[in-house]
């Protein structure tokens, strides 16, 4: 652990995440941590393209949190998934020794190394998003995210629930972990009856292949999306075709066109991990455990949330705000 750093503090309103039990508690109070003199500096490495709207909100969290710590933030990401660019990265922030590391760990075969080199050289590190499975073992400080294989457990019996039988998975970057951990929970959940769809990330060829299969396989009656990148154009798409509502059509991630296309039934659900906490709680994490020595006595789960025509139009409006 690098060595404690005081603080000062000044008033205003501002939000204070309370970790209690691995639960996450949001509670407005009446302090914020000021800048110290020598801030600490952390950098956040995701795995999350530039493309890919979830990105936005995860950023704005890393940065929000930052500015209320009182700490400085570099926020690296790849335009397109790439292993060994995030691998430069992570290097690239071991070799600046900061205060603090927050990151993805999509492939953990390739990724544990390097964070155990950075565990080592006394930086701590909190694992957010996907990891979860490595996180612990590398001696990570905590895991912030939702346990994807559960997750898609959870939406394929949702599924279910509605009556489809013989659906697909898409898979948008196939060999990424959480991505498969969904796929493989959404297709244990049916029994091994849901076909895995592989694809690029790009949007054109991900409705091509998803077009391209439900022509072929006209018995397919549901699609489940595994997030924004694939979801949006795929709604576009099927309005285009005038399929939208035809068939069930779910997603992980929010985006304002997928929260409309909920509310107005033409969507079975979408699965919300909060990926807003996702950046905030990491650097909170690392500015007590520098400060304080604090850190959770368990991994923080933020997802998933399940929502419905029922909810959709609370969460609307927050998600142009980009907090959800």
């Amino acid at each position: 652990m690098s060595p404690l750093k005081p603080f000062t503090r000044r008033f205003s309103t501002t939000i204070t995440a309370g970790l209690l039990a691995g639960a996450v508690t949001l509670v407005t109070g009446q302090t914020a941590l000021a800048q110290d003199d020598d801030p600490l500096e952390f950098v956040a490495i995701t795995h999350i393209v530039a493309a890919d709207p979830f990105g936005n909100v995860l950023k704005r969290g890393f940065e929000d949190a930052a500015e209320e710590m009182g700490v400085k933030l570099l926020y690296n990401s790849p335009a397109q998934y790439d292993t060994s660019q995030m691998l430069r990265m992570i290097e690239q922030a071991i070799a600046t020794q900061p205060d603090g590391l927050a990151l993805t760990m999509p492939d953990a075969s390739a990724f544990a190394k390097p964070v155990r080199d950075a565990i080592a050289a006394g930086i701590p590190v909190v694992v957010l998003n996907t990891g979860e499975e490595i996180a612990g073992e590398i001696g990570a400080l905590n895991y912030v995210g939702q346990s994807e294989y559960r997750a898609g457990q959870l939406a394929g019996e949702r599924m279910k629930e509605a009556g489809v039988t013989k659906p697909i998975c898409i898979n948008f970057a196939p060999g990424q972990s959480q991505l498969d951990a969904r796929c493989q929970g959404f297709t244990d959940a049916f029994d091994g009856a849901a076909t895995q769809l592989s694809t690029t990330q790009d949007p054109t060829s991900i409705t091509n292949a998803v077009l391209a299969h439900l022509n072929s396989n006209p018995d397919t009656d549901g699609v489940l999306s595994l997030g924004s990148l694939a979801t949006v154009p795929l709604i576009n798409e099927f309005r285009d075709q005038g399929a939208m509502g035809k068939i069930a059509f779910a997603t992980f991630d929010l985006a304002p066109e997928s929260l409309e296309a909920v509310k107005n039934g033409e969507m079975l659900f979408a699965m919300d991990q909060q990926q807003y906490l996702q950046g905030y709680l990491p650097i909170v994490s690392l500015a007590l455990y520098n400060r304080y020595g604090l850190r959770p006595t368990t991994n923080i789960q933020t997802g998933p949330n399940f929502i419905t025509q029922e909810n959709a139009e609370q969460v609307i409006e927050l998600t142009r705000q980009g907090y959800r």
